[in-house]
């Protein structure tokens, strides 16, 4: 298998493009579906101060990493959701990449712990307001994305969700014929609230697949596991369907 660019040998085959890419055209690709996302999308321009939301996963930190290798201005905010074992680990994963990539650019990491801040982790919370607690911890991150935006004085929110968690999101709403979130769905989002940052989702056009090779490929160190909170989760149900589909369909996601 040789790379369609430079015909070198190639380390990661793209059924979907029919075509295979060496690990710098591979490179060139990811960066290019980014910037094609951004242009098209009109998602934020070189002036814009963007915060990505962070996690510790590969798309959240791949984002970083592209948008401070595109050049622009982009700090990070990592929510600490306190739940055992896993917030510590994804903890150090997004404290080693702001150490070493985000610094390099001169970019830094913004840092709520709910344990501290609100008195009680993730699970405590949830039990609290009688909620689920993926539901909970949605509605902690979103609050705290959209107040660290406004206090940091941020233009644009980032989040890292890519083709996979869009084309999923899409299938469980048009399989529920949830209307409501069927129109607030798409890449970029205006704010929700006058003088909060608009929402934007640079990665869309890439698949949880081609991300996990660039984080592999670029010696990113994220947290492999699935959230523990996640266990039984109906996207990740649509996701395995999608996988099916993709693989005797190349394209279907897209």
């Amino acid at each position: 298998m040789h790379c369609k660019k430079c015909k070198t040998k190639a380390v990661i085959g793209l059924p979907r493009h029919n075509a295979a890419f060496c690990k710098p055209c591979f490179n060139g690709f990811v960066h290019e579906q980014v910037a094609r996302a951004i242009k098209a999308e009109r998602m934020f321009g070189r002036d814009d101060r963007i915060l990505v939301a962070v996690s510790g996963g590969k798309d959240s930190l791949a984002l970083w990493d592209i948008l401070l290798k595109l050049g622009y201005r982009a700090d990070a905010l990592y929510v600490d959701l306190g739940i055992p074992g896993y917030s510590a680990t994804s903890h150090t994963k997004v404290r080693q990449f702001a150490d070493t990539v985000g610094t390099a650019h001169g970019a830094k990491l913004l840092l709520h712990t709910v344990q501290e801040e609100e008195g009680a982790g993730i699970r405590e919370l949830a039990d609290l307001i009688h909620r689920p607690t993926c539901s909970a911890c949605g509605t902690i991150k979103r609050y705290q994305f959209n107040r660290a935006a406004v206090e940091g004085d941020y233009d644009v929110m980032a989040t890292g969700h890519n083709l996979d968690d869009e084309a999923a999101r899409l299938l469980g709403n048009v399989l529920h014929w949830q209307e409501e979130y069927l129109d607030k769905q798409g890449p970029s989002l205006p704010a929700s609230v006058e003088g909060f940052a608009k929402k934007v989702k640079p990665l869309y056009r890439l698949t949880e697949r081609e991300l996990a090779a660039y984080a592999v490929l670029n010696r990113i160190d994220y947290i492999v596991e699935e959230c523990p909170m996640a266990k039984g989760s109906k996207m990740l149900q649509y996701k395995e369907v999608l996988n099916r589909l993709e693989t005797e369909s190349p394209g279907t996601k897209q």
